[in-house]
Parts: C-alpha cells; structure tokens; sequence
C-alpha cells in the first residue's frame, strides 16, 4: 500500500503512471495529475503494478463510466476518463512516438470523433454457460482474463445488440446445447444486426425457433456457424439478406457477408474516407493506387474523383467482393487485384506510375510496401493506421531513406473509450 502517490501521465494500456521512488508504477485505474492511494498487484525489478484503492484527488478529466461493469470488462479501458481528453491522451501517444524517432510533421490534423456510444458494428462475444450459477454469459472478457464479464447491456456496441444481452442470455439459458455455444459474431448494417452463433454441436430445431423467436422480436438476421468459416449459412430470414453500409457523401453502397472485415465505426468512416480523399487532393487524371483495399471502402470514393483506381487485396474473396462492390456502384475505372503485400517478391508484377497511393494496412503495418515505394513512385501518400508503433515505423522508412515529406498527422477516435487509437498521415516526396 502507498499513499499520496501523484500520477504524471497516462500509458497508452489506460493505467496511470507514476514514478514512486525513482521506480516507474503503472496503476489501474488512475488518470494524470491525481493524488491516489494504490495497492501493489505485481513488483518487479524494473517496474511495478499496482491499482487504485482510493482517489485522493481526482483529475478535473475524470468522468463516471456509463457503463456497469467497467473496471471488470476488458472491452473498454478509459470510460472514466472525458471523451475530448481521451483523443487529447491518444494524440499525445502518437506524439511520444514521432519525438523518439526524431520525425516532425509540419501540421497537426484536427483529431476526428463521431458517435461516442453504440458505435461498434462488428464485435466478438464469447459465450459460456456456467454451471454453477445457472446461467449463460455474454459479453467480452474480463479484463486480462479468460472469465467472461457478466453484461446484461453494452455501451458501446450496436443499440440493435448492446441494448439487449440480457435478454439474449436468457433465452441462450434455456437452450439444450447452451453449453455448446462458444462465441457470437456481431455485424452491423444499415438494415440491421447480423448475428453468428459458432456452435460445436448440431443445432436442435427447437432450440433455433427460441433464436429466431427472440431475433423477430428485435430484427435480427441470424447465421448459424458449426465450423469453419466457410460453414456459416443464413437461417433467419428465410429470403437472402444483403448485408450492406452506405457513404451517402459518395453515393455508394458496399455489400459483405457478417465475417468479412468492416470499419467497427461507420460514422467515423464516412468522415475518415473524406479526409483521405482530401489530404490526396484528387485530380480528373489522377492514377491512384489503393493498397489493401479490403471490400473497396476506400477505392471506390477515389474512382470518383480520379481517372483510374487499382485495388489490391491479400484476401482472394475480398478482392472479388471489392470487384462486385464496384459494379453494383457502377464504378468502370476500379481495377482489383490480389496480392501478398507482405511479400517483396509478390508486388513487383504490380510496378506502375502513379500520382497518388493510399495504405490502409492492418496492424502488421506496410513495411514491405514502404521499402518498395519507388516501384509507384507516388507524388503523395495517405497512410491510415490502426497501431501506432508500425505507424511510425513506416513513416520512418519513407521520410529517412525513400524521400519523402511528413506533412500531415492526426487520430481517429475508430474505437471511443477504448486504448486503440487509429491515426492518418499525409507523406510528399521531397522536391529535388
């Protein structure tokens, strides 16, 4: 136990760090700038770990969590903390990382934030009945933690979902392979919530009419998954259900099925795209490059404004639904293609001219694509990252040994109250 202890920052796990004795501590629990007193949970040689046992004086950040079960949950970690200074803190560990690596942009974007509740489209519930209690739970884990967090509403999920697990406990309660069912997949459209249910035995008949009574109710559709991915199937509705998302702003629909990859915040998205779009500062000729371009959500914006798009994807079903995206829309100057893009060898058949490229990669980053740049030779970059670290990593690649020009930076608030932090970066090559 430790008293008076002063909290100087916030990590970017969510915990306080404070350094007692010299000794760096992170706390659970705590915000910048508050006295606490604190209760050891781990000392190590390096560094200790410890948790909030009484606020001594709170931060002026310091906001009541909306939410029930947080501290307990692992799906959120900073709803004690207000929702301007959550993308403040979120900017500032972006900053942290350009310093040490010595990159300075010349401007600092404007950070974006849309639909701080019931924003998250796509999510994984775990599942599990617990014998001893009676009953099923479901929700996200607890927080570093297999155990699953006794939710009966989320937050943050989709109001079509979040609002409503209690009463989906319920009936998953009075199922005969209750024990059978490990997880949920939650996928939302703009018609509405899909659900896949993964179980690892055969689904009664009796027990899906309890699913599909409860999703009449609330306008679910409802997929079945007893194996793979390639076993998920449609039940409820009966008719196919074209799962979709529009961006109004373009005039574009985009189809995919309830596993295929979606941005979890779809009005964050639109403003995203349109920032992408401006930062690339499109012409009528413009040949543009789009690489892991996913189902086309940023591709086809782009074939608007310029004269020809290419898509390139790993994911051999996504570069097909990209495609079909495309002629839905009516989009004739999209191309698709699949492509490793980890792999240096695999983006050679793809050398070409462009004006302009944007990135969009997961969390593994662009290395391989960074290193190879000359092969498109870009007047301008769009980089959009969801991790910080490959983030600055490729940036550093691009600005120290290919030739470019850090310009541009700023966060997306993709996941409100959460750690994750998504982040664009506009990249000029340098004038010789």
């Amino acid at each position: 136990m430790a008293e008076g202890v002063v909290v100087s920052k916030l990590t970017t796990d969510g915990r306080g760090l404070a350094f007692i004795d010299g000794k760096a501590t992170f706390i659970k629990g705590a915000l910048p700038t508050e006295m606490v007193t604190i209760k050891y949970l781990k000392r190590k040689r390096q560094y200790d770990e410890a948790e909030v046992v009484e606020i001594l004086t709170p931060s002026t950040e310091r906001v009541v969590p909306k939410c029930k079960v947080f501290g307990i949950c692992g799906g959120c970690s900073l709803q004690h903390l207000d929702s301007v200074a959550q993308i403040h803190h979120k900017e500032l560990w972006l900053r942290e990382l350009l310093e040490r690596a010595d990159l300075h942009p010349k401007e600092w974007l404007p950070p974006l934030q849309k639909n701080l509740w019931g924003y998250r489209h796509k999510a994984r519930m775990g599942v599990r009945f617990v014998r001893k209690k009676g009953e099923v739970l479901v929700g996200f884990r607890e927080a570093e933690s297999n155990f699953l967090t006794n939710t009966e509403r989320c937050e943050i999920l989709h109001s079509g979902i979040g609002e409503h697990l209690q009463e989906l406990k319920q009936v998953l309660t009075t199922l005969s392979i209750k024990d059978h069912i490990a997880q949920i997949e939650v996928a939302g459209s703009d018609a509405g919530v899909a659900l896949v249910f993964r179980h690892m035995v055969p689904m009664p008949s009796d027990d899906l009419a309890l699913i599909v009574e409860l999703a009449q109710k609330h306008s679910w559709f409802i997929y079945l998954q007893s194996g793979g991915l390639e076993t998920i199937q449609q039940v409820y509705p009966l008719d196919k259900v074209d799962l979709s998302y529009r961006l109004p702003s373009y005039d574009l629909s985009f189809n995919f099925r309830p596993q295929d990859f979606t941005q979890v915040n779809m009005s964050l998205n639109e403003t995203m795209v349109q920032q992408a779009l401006a930062l690339l500062d499109l012409k009528a000729d413009d040949a543009v490059l789009d690489l892991f371009c996913g189902l086309g959500n940023f591709t086809l914006p782009l074939a608007r404004h310029a004269k020809t798009v290419i898509g390139i994807e790993g994911d051999v079903h996504m570069t097909e639904l990209a495609a079909q995206n495309a002629e839905h829309n009516g989009i004739i100057n999209a191309k698709f293609a699949m492509a490793n893009l980890f792999e240096p060898d695999a983006l050679q058949p793809f050398a070409m001219k462009v004006d302009k490229l944007l990135l969009d990669p997961p969390r593994a980053g662009a290395e391989a694509v960074v290193r190879a740049i000359k092969l498109w030779d870009p007047a301008r970059i769009v980089y959009v990252s969801c991790h910080l670290s490959t983030l600055v990593r490729d940036i550093e690649i691009l600005v120290k040994e290919q030739g470019y020009v850090l310009e541009k930076i700023g966060v997306m608030d993709m996941f409100p109250h959460t750690n994750h932090v998504e982040s664009m970066a506009l990249l000029t090559k340098k004038l010789v």
